[in-house]
């Protein structure tokens, strides 16, 4: 197959398709193809299929692609990443845990960013803060909660086991049994720090099933700043992770690399956002009850 535009790939799992981060990504790699005049390939795949390296061989032995874009855990996967390097192809690796000297990598300090929205809690006067866990398989979503519990460490804060609990994807359905789980939890906490906008929404949402208000009774923060984290209402406190810029650096990665070997990797701003979810903690902060109304 012979096209007169260069074509990246951009491969990703299919869990994350259709969220936030995704969208905010490909936003990112579709600009940065437009600069250049290149089109984007993009298939998903399984994390979990024995088979991923060897479809990824075929795609790329039938596909002139120019470099290939992994998000994370993707971008961590030696299989991949074999099959990947063995066809000569640049790649592009956003949010990677592992080192590799052949790759270009993009990232932004997760365990920082999750400390500085730990830092604006604190700063609200919280003291029994729960963190609602990612994926545990997923760097990202390790990196913040490391945060976390360097933040709570640092403000002399006790961690309290029962209050982490863990989504098992990225995306509201996961979300939403995990803020189920946490919010029947006696006595309540007075701010929720979840791994992601979606699983934020999650709780905004079985917060209100609750009777419980946010943010009088309950701050809630997200992470990412997707379109979603200002939809919602109220308007979610998250950090935002520039991911359209990162999709956008992406391609020039690929289309102009660098020529020296210590620019092979980008760190990303964040920068904590501040909306109508979070405020002081209410006078007790040692929980309290969902109003009597609740119909849970």
């Amino acid at each position: 197959m012979e096209t007169p535009f260069p074509l990246i790939g951009f491969f990703c799992d299919t869990p994350m398709v259709g969220s936030g981060y995704l969208a905010m990504l490909q936003t990112g790699l579709l600009a940065g193809c437009r600069k250049w005049n290149c089109l984007l390939v993009i298939a998903s795949f399984e994390l979990h299929d024995a088979d991923m390296p060897a479809r990824v061989a075929e795609i790329v032995r039938h596909v002139p692609l120019c470099g290939v874009v992994l998000p994370e855990p993707m971008c961590d996967m030696p299989g991949l990443l074999g099959v990947l390097q063995a066809a000569g192809l640049p790649v592009v690796r956003i949010a990677p845990h592992t080192e590799d000297a052949t790759t270009f990598d993009i990232c932004i300090d997760n365990e920082q960013a999750a400390y500085d929205v730990m830092q604006h809690l604190v700063g609200l006067g919280h003291k029994r803060i729960a963190f609602i866990k990612g994926p545990p398989d997923h760097g990202d979503a390790n990196a913040r909660y490391a945060g976390f519990r360097k933040a709570m460490k640092a403000a002399g804060l006790p961690i309290e086991e029962a209050l982490c609990v863990q989504s098992a994807t990225f995306d509201y359905s996961s979300g939403t049994i995990a803020a189920d789980e946490l919010l029947a939890r006696r006595p309540l906490p007075t701010a929720v720090f979840a791994c992601n906008d979606e699983i934020a929404a999650a709780v905004l949402e079985a917060a209100r099933r609750r009777g419980i208000k946010i943010p009088e009774d309950l701050s809630i923060a997200g992470f990412d700043d997707a379109p979603l984290a200002r939809l919602v209402l109220p308007t979610l406190t998250t950090c935002r992770q520039r991911m359209e810029l990162i999709g956008y650096t992406a391609v020039d990665f690929i289309v102009n690399p660098p020529i020296l070997g210590d620019v092979r990797q980008r760190i990303q701003p964040h920068e904590l956002v501040v909306r109508e979810s979070t405020a002081r903690a209410p006078d007790s902060v040692t929980g309290h009850e969902p109003p009597s109304n609740s119909p849970l």
